[in-house]
């Protein structure tokens, strides 16, 4: 059980940052505003580690021509779920600018994570990230100046930009942007690769093509003072494939990290989505 425990306890915490890219019982995306409500859409992904279920993400998000609204659960799944807890729920909204990018409003997580419950709330303004709160404060990590964080996006926000333009037909796009997460800063590459066959050992509910994006992620600041750890600084590759699914529409299907500190990452849809009121 104490193997167990410290196997895992790094990489659950960074699956699960890894799951809310993507975007499920008892959670519900909010409507939007002032317009005709968008049917909200249902998923759950499972994430696995060095072939192990670790990680279960129920999702729904409204996605319309130029507003999102999402609604995420993550918690700890498979077995490992006996010897450790996680249980995050995160809501965000946002638009699109003209070009596709996205405009945050809003971004909030808060559950149990690494032994401790915690909350962070982040407000967007002029393209510019302000944590409003932050339980339990990080303060031993590199500082993050405003001029730095400005024009950066949420984690949540790139994957609905992306699902946007995929199902806007324009591919993944191709082009970098900065993402805040409150305590780190990184930046992220995205390629259309176009459409290939799914990986050996994914679902074929589906079908056997995909149209692929390949991704290349890297932490540029806020690093631990404390911790001269090398891995953190080096890029993380990765790729995303997304299926056409009858009568729900383009949805990411599977996702692989190859992860410097934590080797193989995949995070794979579920069962078939619905669509909700």
């Amino acid at each position: 059980m104490s193997f167990l425990h410290l196997l895992f306890k790094r990489r659950v915490a960074k699956a699960s940052a890894l799951g809310l890219l993507l975007v499920g019982g008892g959670i519900a995306a909010t409507p939007f505003a002032g317009a005709v409500s968008t049917p909200q859409t249902v998923v759950r992904y499972f994430v696995y580690a060095h072939g192990l279920h670790v990680m279960t993400i129920n999702s729904a998000y409204r996605l319309s021509g130029n507003q999102y609204s999402v609604a995420v659960q993550s918690k700890t799944g498979g077995l490992l779920q006996l010897f450790m807890k996680t249980n995050i729920n995160i809501r965000a909204q946002g638009h699109f600018y003209n070009s596709g990018m996205p405009e945050p409003e809003s971004y909030e997580s808060a559950g149990w994570s690494r032994g401790k419950n915690r909350h962070l709330s982040i407000a967007y303004k002029q393209d510019m990230p302000d944590v409003q709160a932050m339980e339990p404060v990080e303060t031993d990590r590199e500082q993050i100046l405003p001029d730095e964080r400005k024009g950066a996006v949420d984690n949540v926000a790139i994957l609905m930009a992306l699902l946007h333009k995929v199902q806007e037909g324009q591919g993944c796009g191709n082009g970098a942007v900065k993402v805040f997460d409150g305590v780190r800063l990184s930046t992220l590459q995205v390629q259309t690769e176009g459409v290939q066959p799914l990986p050996d050992g994914a679902s074929k509910d589906w079908g056997e093509d995909g149209l692929r994006c390949s991704f290349v992620a890297q932490q540029i600041k806020g690093f631990k003072i404390s911790s001269a750890d090398r891995k953190a600084r080096k890029p993380q590759q990765g790729r995303v494939w997304f299926e056409n699914i009858p009568q729900i529409g383009m949805v990411a299907t599977r996702v692989e990290v190859d992860s410097p500190k934590m080797g193989h990452i995949m995070v794979e849809l579920e069962g078939k989505p619905q669509q909700q009121p």
